[in-house]
């Protein structure tokens, strides 16, 4: 068991190193190559857009396939392509047809890798978040480590680390075990059109659609301090170095909750999960809203264990109890898809229109959400209790990841 935990925290560190340095630098590193802000906007938004369609299809093959290992190697090596290319080149285009290939596809690995690390989980009995918390380190080791390579070395360094890093996510994967040779395959399009007739049962069932509903506004009420928290801290006059010290403090609160996953979930559950997440939002954003001395805003930055971490928590083991493992990578890519890119998006776009009205009030927005999240979440715990959703998909080999 310890092998496999050791091999999948490497998997969650390497994609962690990934988004700690794409997150804060990408859209700088295209600016310092000349890319003009029309383009840029193009390159972003291509790279969300496609999640939506090429994130449920990577999930869908790799259930139909019974092994989701392969298809993350598959898009690793895209990431090591189209990241590394952008080493090599200054020229618009190129960048745009290299660069979103490897965003979306590592859009598309993460919520398989998260299926593969909560599968494990149950099969061998560790405790999920004592793995995930290792992309959360990460993520925060890159952010300072890179930060500071950008400092010392220049912009340029930005698309070394991300090349570098995804060898290491394509490294780290193919030491996972790999699926048994004796597994049942038969023919690959048939299995394709009954994983999608069990997709199409999944969505029809309004338990996992509550669900969805409830994740995604949770998560997604963080799309204000995501994209303009910084910059509302820099107007109230908040330095540089206090930002950056501001910054993973919730990062922090998040690992240390990963750490306890199993102790938290025996005693809350999963809805209730989702239900604390949410009022961890309404509590936090409001808090944020009122600008606030900065002791509150510290407390309210430690808050993100609540607004981030219980609510992931909640839908994960949601995910893991409701849904067949057989559709488990599909159901855990179709909560990827509506939580961090379609109502993301949505809340993204408002939130800059509240912003340039309203300032850091914007926030009452996410405040809203988290309110939004915790009804939903209400009406989740009264129509689920614990049961398999759909039936019928089962696993066809169950040491298959």
């Amino acid at each position: 068991m310890k092998r496999i935990t050791r091999r999948l925290g490497m998997s969650q560190a390497a994609s962690g190193l990934v988004s700690g340095v794409f997150t804060p630098f990408f859209g700088a590193w295209l600016a310092w190559r000349g890319v003009s802000p029309d383009m840029l906007a193009i390159i972003l938004s291509a790279g969300l857009l496609l999640r939506g369609l090429v994130g449920p299809a990577s999930g869908i093959i790799a259930d139909a396939r019974n092994d989701r290992r392969i298809v993350m190697i598959v898009l690793y090596w895209v990431m090591v392509i189209g990241y590394g290319a952008l080493n090599f080149t200054a020229m618009p285009l190129v960048i745009l047809l290299t660069s979103v290939p490897a965003t979306v596809a590592n859009g598309a690995a993460v919520p398989l890798l998260e299926s593969v690390s909560v599968r494990f989980s149950e099969r061998y009995g560790f405790d999920y978040g004592r793995v995930r918390l290792w992309a959360s380190s990460a993520f925060v080791v890159a952010n300072i480590i890179g930060g500071a390579c950008v400092w010392h070395f220049g912009m340029r360094t930005v698309a070394v680390w991300l090349a570098a890093s995804s060898v290491l996510c394509l490294v780290s994967t193919l030491r996972l075990p790999a699926a048994p040779l004796d597994r049942p395959r038969g023919d690959l399009a048939g299995r394709l059109r009954k994983t999608l007739g069990e997709t199409r049962e999944l969505l029809r069932s309004g338990v996992f659609l509550l669900f969805l509903a409830a994740a995604s506004f949770d998560q997604a009420s963080h799309a204000f301090y995501y994209g303009y928290g910084g910059l509302y801290w820099h107007t109230l006059g908040y330095s540089g170095l206090l930002i950056g010290i501001l910054w993973p403090l919730g990062v922090f609160a998040e690992i240390a909750l990963f750490s306890q996953s199993l102790r938290v979930l025996r005693v809350i559950g999963p809805t209730r999960l989702l239900f604390y997440g949410g009022l961890g939002c309404a509590v936090r954003w409001t808090l944020l809203g009122l600008n606030p001395p900065l002791p509150i805003v510290v407390l309210a930055q430690f808050l993100h264990g609540a607004t981030f971490a219980l609510a992931h928590l909640g839908a994960m083991y949601f995910i893991l109890r409701a849904v067949p493992p057989r559709l488990a990578a599909t159901a855990q890519s179709l909560y990827f898809v509506c939580s961090a890119g379609i109502l993301m998006g949505i809340a993204t776009f408002a939130s800059g229109r509240l912003y340039a009205a309203y300032g850091g009030h914007a926030y009452f927005l996410m405040s809203a959400m988290g309110l939004v999240a915790m009804g939903l979440a209400l009406l989740l715990a009264r129509h689920w209790h614990g049961e398999r959703i759909i039936h019928g998909a089962q696993d066809e080999h169950t040491d298959a990841i």
